[in-house]
């Protein structure tokens, strides 16, 4: 009999769903292609049940292993488990997804004060929402959410070039009685405490942001690109401390690649000087997405995630987790979420990064093209690399999906020994976006 000591349960929306795997005699039974392992632990990516045991390599029914079979981490020889993921997918998001929204990234405009070198929305047309679009998307909201609380989630462009747009919308929220929370993504570079105080952490009830940063200040100078340098570095690094000292949880993304790595150290200093409430600052190391679609991005990886954990102990909140939280879910984006992006001409996509593909209607008329949108998030076809990857039940499953990591599979090995041991302290990223 196998020793097994268990580190973490399934699931448990999972195992409402998911009814114990029963051994069949004369079966053979072999390790699912969702079971990763690593220094004596095996977890399995969809179960997200996690073990101290070591598995067999083929068995049957009855020769000691049937707990191993009822619980997933053994299947029958042959199954197409991606197929039955995309089934039990299926299900869980029928029970879990509602009509209506149950998010909205609004985009006030796609201008920017800032030129990044890296940015992938160069070419998009610059608009700003005009006063009719702002009230027709607050009765587009008004009229289509699906939760009692409403997540609205900034984005653009740089939302806070147009904080007029962003009182309309919330004020107009709260005289219709709609209850919000909100998040932002911004460059963070025209943050004031008067900003934070009057608005950010008032009306505008702003849970989370996300700062945009590129290591050292030289090369963040360097890589903005901004046309007037006003100290925007040091702007940003004391807004990341204003913000956490308001209460709002920050997470500070700070792209990198080879040419900017060895500014990093400098960085770090300069922001551990700036923020105090560190259990409320977030920090994670990003490639850029040329890096991650290109041939060198494991390196880059390794580094990546030495320099994370070193954030780690310097006492910043865990920010990143390339294996997920621990937790099955039914969405993995904002897509497959049911949420919307409103573009600043109010058109309606599925994704935030608003690929014309996604593009499905307009705050006029909401569903326009439902095909569009119906193809754009099919879960039913996944790449052809992803249907036998262990990590598809933490990953999105869209073949439409603009980003397309060259290594993703051998990205999340790497990751797999520290995540094991912080799931077995119980030390995961909290799950709450906003």
């Amino acid at each position: 009999m196998p020793i097994i000591k268990e580190i973490k349960k399934p699931d448990a929306f999972l195992q409402k769903l998911l009814p114990p795997q029963k051994p069949e005699a004369g079966v053979v039974y072999r390790p699912s292609q969702f079971v990763r392992q690593s220094g004596g632990r095996v977890w399995n990516t969809l179960t997200q049940q996690c073990l101290e045991t070591d598995l067999p390599g083929a068995v049957r029914a009855g020769e000691g292993y049937d707990g191993l079979i009822t619980s997933f981490f053994l299947v029958p020889e042959g199954k197409d488990e991606c197929r039955f993921y995309i089934g039990l997918l299926t299900l869980a998001r029928t029970l879990q997804i509602r009509p209506g929204y149950h998010g909205y990234t609004i985009l006030p405009t796609t201008r920017c004060n800032a030129r990044c070198v890296y940015c992938y929305e160069q070419g998009m047309a610059q608009t700003t929402m005009t006063p009719d679009i702002v009230r027709q998307t607050v009765r587009f909201i008004t009229e289509t959410h699906a939760d009692e609380t409403v997540r609205v989630d900034w984005f653009g462009g740089e939302p806070l070039l147009c904080p007029e747009i962003i009182d309309a919308v919330c004020g107009g929220l709260a005289e219709a009685g709609i209850a919000f929370k909100s998040s932002m993504i911004t460059n963070g570079s025209v943050i004031t405490q008067e900003l934070i105080r009057r608005r950010m952490a008032g009306p505008w009830n702003l849970r989370k942001i996300q700062l945009s940063m590129d290591s050292d200040e030289a090369d963040y100078i360097r890589r903005k690109r901004y046309p007037l340098n006003r100290d925007q570095y040091h702007t940003v690094l004391n807004a990341a401390g204003l913000l956490a000292d308001a209460g709002i949880r920050v997470t500070i993304r700070c792209n990198v690649d080879s040419d900017n790595w060895d500014g990093l150290n400098a960085f770090f200093t300069d922001l551990k000087a700036a923020v105090r409430d560190r259990s409320r600052v977030g920090v994670y190391l990003c490639p850029l997405d040329k890096v991650r679609t290109g041939p060198d991005d494991i390196a880059m990886w390794q580094r990546v995630m030495a320099a994370n954990d070193a954030l780690g102990q310097e006492g910043f909140a865990y920010a990143q987790s390339l294996c997920g939280n621990g937790h099955f879910h039914a969405t993995h984006c904002m897509a497959d979420m049911n949420r919307v992006a409103i573009c600043p001409d109010g058109s309606l996509y599925a994704c935030e990064r608003c690929p014309q593909a996604a593009r499905f209607g307009d705050i006029r008329n909401d569903v326009t093209l439902p095909d569009a949108r119906r193809s754009f998030c099919r879960m039913d076809r996944p790449r052809e690399k992803c249907r036998s990857c262990p990590y598809l039940p933490i990953c999105t499953p869209f073949a439409a999906c603009p980003v397309q990591d060259t290594h993703c599979r051998e990205i999340r090995d790497l990751a797999l020994p520290a995540f094991l041991r912080r799931l077995s302290e119980a030390d995961m990223p909290d799950d709450d976006d906003a």
